[in-house]
């Protein structure tokens, strides 16, 4: 990169100058696109000079300004974004400077009052695409510049034009603008709901071309004869045919008889009449036209804080031009169109009227990228890139999951250009098929409550889990904005030279996941799990390797590099955080320093007894006296109980069968059988009884499943945890937290995953073997999980599977995968 700027363009006669400065290559572009010398970027000019002009450019790979021999080159890029550019104008005549924006407009001055010099500096921000600038002397062009401007964080021939058929393709005219420094050439399309903007840069196209047609129609405009029947002093009636002696003889009063001569006399005249549907349609879309351009002025006049007076002048001129036509033309004789019942072939097919309908259809449809007759302005980068993100991040998750409702295609049409719906309301509904869970996609929606500040991320994503009351919420922010980690650079160091977001932004992600809170009960909870930067960058292999990735695993902040054709990252962390399980969900988050100190270990201690039944009259005996009863052993002393539940049998229950009913051990004692006041078959009322007394009798929210397993015996052991969690029996038999964690993330995956026994009677299991799915086997031994499938073996740590389940599961699905196949 040049130190200094230098010349980048003249353009040089003996009457006029331009001169643009500025530095030779944007050190993003080179350093991020080594094929950049292959990119091609439009530099021409056009004049009524007759003197011919010296055209020169830089040329990078001479490092210096060449001589074309045209007015026109396709050469390496000199424009980019956010770049200062030094123009310098001199003339032997007054000159002035004409750009669309009026910025642009602003930014060039006559140094020392001079007329004939304009100076100054332009930066064109983050507008991408063409440019073009008009110098006039007297109101009269004199030299026509144009000049493409490239983006400088993403190929401009890549990745920006699939940005902007990617937003157009899921919200048409989403990415047009108006009145920016830069415009993409447009066609017309067959579109509906046109933007302010597009009508607009359709009219003004088109406007001097409407009146050329309207005047060939003057010359010769469509009509019909008619006659016309008038009562005239005789004298006055210059031919008398058989209707004016008929009217006489019926009007015998207008007859002098002294005379015999006709006092008056009925004149039937021929007349052109312009009074047919043709005409009226035409001043019909002039009066159209006038009161859309006074529309378009209005809501131009609302959107700006300092509306262009130009162009508001250009407007006015517009409409006194049409409203001329309207009262000083054959149109002043025309009547008012009532209705439009189909089309002439006049309008179809007559001199002026064809390109008259032509013209109004034009009015009616929308503009489409890559063409060359309109010029419209599209959103800055930045903006671009948010709205693209959002869009991006529906399109993978509606490759998976199902969307139930879509609020965020409620685009305001309200001003000159579409914008994406923001707030409450801005969100899309999806459905996870597997689980059956809803999570939204918000966009631009104020999160914190007010506690203190509200916040204001580009994306959150809510997640709801069936096993928690809990929302997961995770912020994903669109920042349009790299650092290349230049050798030599503080940020290259750090990162060892890999390119990524700016610390500011993952600063702002630290902020966001900790600022947003939200009142529970008496207090307030944090409730981001975690927030990640979206940024434009294509190596995701390399990025890898960079420390804002590592992070997210270490922290839950982070960064993903985001653009069309690198998504893979960002799509594999969507669906790990959708299908996990809560409990994964909730140790993304990151704990205070005295967690350990203050918050109790999860146990998964044996605190629930689950009982058998021999008949449905015990059931309601249970039920009446809140109690529970078993013949005494050692075993269940050992253990300290505080829960008990009931299983129905599928033999004595049928559809009733499963677990429905629990309850909190009040009080235990030993009893003999004969004191229980519940018929017994057994002989020995002797025997001693362990009798359990039940604060009261809670029923599950949902029954607990026997399918095909049993409790021969009179009762197993488990724990109240699971017993609200379980779907079915065969699931209380888990007896470690690592067995219910692969448990939980298992039957999310899988609606076949089965538990391993021994024996289906479970009182005759002291463990569970593991889980099945098809013919593979998954269990933990120790601090291994182990998954088989025939003489096929694949084995991971404990600790990377609490880490990254989904990861390790995707893999052990592979292996399932593969016998499918087989």
């Amino acid at each position: 990169m040049a130190a200094k700027k230098i010349d980048l363009i003249t353009v040089k006669n003996d009457k006029l100058s331009l001169n643009i400065k500025g530095k030779p290559l944007h050190p993003d572009h080179e350093k991020e696109f080594p094929e950049a010398n292959k990119a091609q970027a439009v530099c021409s000019f056009s004049s009524t000079l007759k003197e011919n002009f010296d055209f020169k450019y830089h040329d990078p790979e001479i490092d210096q300004l060449k001589l074309s021999p045209y007015n026109s080159i396709k050469s390496y890029p000199l424009f980019f974004e956010y770049q200062n550019y030094d123009f310098y104008l001199e003339a032997e005549m007054p000159i002035e400077i004409y750009h669309p924006n009026r910025e642009i407009r602003e930014s060039l001055s006559h140094p020392n009052d001079n007329p004939n010099v304009l100076y100054g500096s332009i930066n064109f921000g983050s507008d991408i695409g063409y440019s073009e600038f008009e110098i006039r002397s007297n109101s009269q062009v004199v030299l026509t510049f144009k000049l493409e401007v490239f983006p400088s964080k993403i190929d401009y021939q890549k990745d920006y034009n699939q940005l902007l058929e990617e937003v157009n393709k899921e919200v048409y005219n989403l990415a047009y603008d108006f009145l920016r420094k830069t415009y993409q050439q447009m066609k017309i399309s067959e579109k509906q709901n046109i933007t302010e903007a597009e009508f607009f840069v359709i009219i003004e196209n088109i406007f001097e071309d409407l009146f050329k047609a309207l005047k060939r129609v003057e010359e010769s405009p469509h009509h019909r004869i008619i006659r016309k029947r008038n009562v005239r002093p005789a004298a006055r009636v210059k031919k008398v045919g058989r209707q004016s002696l008929k009217w006489l003889n019926k009007n015998s009063r207008h007859y002098d008889q002294e005379l015999k001569l006709p006092e008056k006399m009925l004149a039937v005249e021929k007349e052109l009449s312009y009074d047919n549907f043709e005409n009226k349609f035409i001043k019909w879309s002039f009066s159209e036209l006038i009161k859309r351009l006074k529309h378009f002025k209005v809501n131009y006049r609302s959107s700006k804080l300092n509306p262009d007076q130009d162009l508001i002048a250009e407007i006015d001129k517009m409409i006194r031009k049409l409203k001329l036509k309207l009262k000083h033309s054959f149109l002043a004789e025309v009547g008012e169109l009532q209705k439009i019942d189909s089309i002439s072939l006049v309008l179809q097919m007559a001199p002026g009227y064809k390109e008259l309908y032509k013209y109004y259809l034009m009015l009616l449809k929308g503009l489409s990228l890559n063409g060359d007759i309109f010029r419209l302005s599209i959103k800055e980068l930045w903006q671009l890139y948010e709205y693209w993100t959002f869009l991006k991040l529906n399109s993978l998750l509606q490759d998976k999951y199902r969307m139930v409702k879509n609020n965020i295609i409620e685009l305001d049409y309200s001003g000159i250009n579409v914008t994406l719906s923001q707030g409450a309301s801005a969100e899309v509904e999806y459905q996870n098929p597997i689980t059956g869970e809803n999570f939204t996609l918000s966009y631009n929606r104020a999160s914190g409550d007010s506690i203190t500040t509200n916040q204001k991320p580009d994306n959150i994503l809510s997640l709801s889990k069936n096993d928690s009351d809990n929302q997961y919420k995770f912020i994903f922010d669109a920042k349009y904005r790299l650092n290349n980690a230049e050798e030599g650079t503080g940020y290259g160091k750090r990162y060892n030279g890999i390119p990524g977001p700016e610390e500011s932004d993952i600063n702002t992600m630290h902020r966001y996941r900790d600022a947003v809170a939200a009142e529970m009960g008496e207090d307030y909870r944090r409730t981001m799990v975690g927030a990640y930067v979206l940024f434009p960058y294509h190596d995701q292999e390399k990025f890898k390797e960079h420390k804002f990735y590592q992070s997210i695993v270490q922290v839950n902040i982070g960064a993903f590099p985001f653009l069309p054709g690198s998504t893979e990252l960002l799509a594999d962390f969507l669906e790990n955080i959708i299908d996990e399980s809560a409990q994964s969900n909730f140790e993304r988050n990151l704990l205070p320093a005295a967690a350990d100190e203050f918050r109790p270990e999860p146990e998964f201690k044996v605190d629930l007894l689950l009982g058998s039944l021999r008949s449905k009259k015990q059931l309601k005996y249970l039920l009446d006296n809140k109690l529970y009863y078993l013949p005494l052993q050692q075993s269940v002393l050992n253990y300290n109980l505080e829960y008990i539940a009931i299983f129905q049998s599928k033999a004595k229950f049928g559809r009733e069968s499963g677990v429905r009913y629990y309850g909190k051990i009040k009080n235990k004692k030993i009893i003999k059988r004969e004191e229980i006041d519940f018929p017994s078959n057994s002989k020995n009322s002797d025997q001693d009884y362990l009798l359990f007394e039940v604060e009261s009798w809670q029923q599950l929210g949902k029954k607990i499943k026997a399918e095909g397993y049993g409790v021969s015996g009179s009762h197993i052991y488990s724990n109240l945890m699971l017993l609200k969690k379980a779907d079915t029996l065969p699931e209380l038999s888990i007896r470690s937290l690592k067995e219910w964690r692969l448990w939980l993330e298992l039957k999310r995956l899988k609606e076949n995953i089965k538990l391993k026994f021994k024996n289906n009677n479970l009182d005759q299991n002291k463990e569970i073997e593991g889980f099945k799915i098809g013919e593979v086997t998954i269990k933990f031994k120790e601090d291994k999980l182990l998954a088989k499938l025939k003489t096929k073996r694949l084995e991971f740590s404990q600790s990377d599977f609490l880490q990254n389940p989904r990861a390790i599961l995707n893999k052990i699905m592979g292996l399932f995968e593969a016998e499918a196949d087989d």
